[in-house]
């Protein structure tokens, strides 16, 4: 096992997200993640970065590329698993002939599913064939594929080789799979490439509505040696405020047109998207209230004051801020 070469793949594997709050580690080769509520250290990795793919954003199609064999990867993850530097997995792989990056993803996935991880993803490649994909969600706890934009215009400016078309066809079979068989499915999509957050969370609520488990996004970096290197990167903010706007989609019961009410020319506003709903409001419910979660809405709901909820160990520092300016009567706890 060439360590090396190992970090190469481990650092390259970066654009591929595994939680919004993703962490890495460089000394220990981890990416620190949450499954659930619950924080695991991932062997997050390519198999290889040589690519025959043209994505324009991507430095594996225009740069020298790495590769090990499923075999090593599986070592690797071992050896990190015995040292309890790591319990889960995440594979994935940049595509030389499709089925077979594919085939090397799934041989990896069944040597490390022999060694017990709490938690194993696996990326499933344009390309893949229909068996392939099925198998995928038999080893895994989640699958995932990218839609990479909401747009089909920008994809088809930015990769000439892959399709919308088999991206999405890959996303029906993936999520077909995954729901048999228990598991958890997610993709993600590039943010700053041309699209608006309009086109972005528009998608995303239609995604969550068959079935898919996260939408993760990824602020636009440019990589040296691209066609796109000259590209300005996304502003962190923007991603942040998409990530809040998703949950509201996602945890919170809100509705796409309900967000398009704070949007100006198809963008977020720079303020958290709750908050702007918030003040349009008359009356609010405890859970539209900013800084409260489900679980601080249950509290509230059930009469306890925010001083008691302090107690608790919750964070009421924005609820109280935004309570102070409004008056009491104005909540529902309906």
């Amino acid at each position: 096992m060439e360590l090396e070469k190992i970090r190469k793949l481990v650092s390259l594997s970066k654009f591929d997200i595994c939680h919004e709050k993703c962490a890495f580690d460089p000394f220990k080769l981890i990416y620190v993640s949450k499954a659930g509520s619950k924080k695991v250290n991932l062997f997050k990795t390519l198999i290889t970065s040589s690519c025959s793919f043209d994505c324009r954003y991507c430095g594996n199609a225009w740069n020298k590329g790495v590769k090990a064999s499923p075999q090593e990867i599986y070592k690797a993850f071992k050896f990190l698993k015995e040292k309890g530097f790591v319990s889960g997995a995440f594979i994935s792989n940049a595509i030389s002939d499709p089925e077979k990056s594919m085939e090397e993803i799934l041989e990896a996935g069944e040597m490390i599913r022999k060694e017990n991880p709490s938690y194993l993803h696996l990326k499933i490649v344009p390309g893949a064939s229909r068996d392939q994909v099925k198998r995928a969600a038999e080893i895994a706890n989640r699958i995932s594929v990218n839609v990479e934009t909401p747009s089909k215009s920008i994809f088809n400016e930015i990769c000439s080789v892959k399709t919308k078309e088999d991206v999405l066809r890959r996303l029906r079979w993936g999520l077909k799979e995954a729901k048999k068989r228990g598991r958890s499915f997610s993709t993600q999509m590039i943010v700053g490439i041309g699209e608006s957050d309009e086109q972005i969370l528009k998608v995303a609520e239609k995604l969550y509505r068959v079935g898919v488990k996260r939408v993760y996004y990824s602020g636009f970096t440019p990589v040296k040696g691209t066609p796109m290197e000259n590209l300005k990167a996304e502003e962190k903010r923007r991603v942040v405020n998409l990530y809040r706007a998703d949950a509201l989609l996602r945890l919170y019961g809100y509705s796409f047109k309900e967000l398009k009410e704070t949007f100006t020319n198809g963008f977020l506003p720079k303020e958290d998207p709750k908050l702007v709903l918030a003040l349009k409001k008359k009356e609010l419910k405890a859970i539209e209230i900013p800084g409260v979660g489900k679980k601080i809405a249950k509290l509230l709901e059930s009469g306890y004051t925010l001083a008691e909820i302090k107690r608790m160990g919750y964070s009421v520092k924005r609820i109280s801020a935004f309570v102070n300016q409004r008056r009491l009567h104005e909540f529902s706890t309906e």
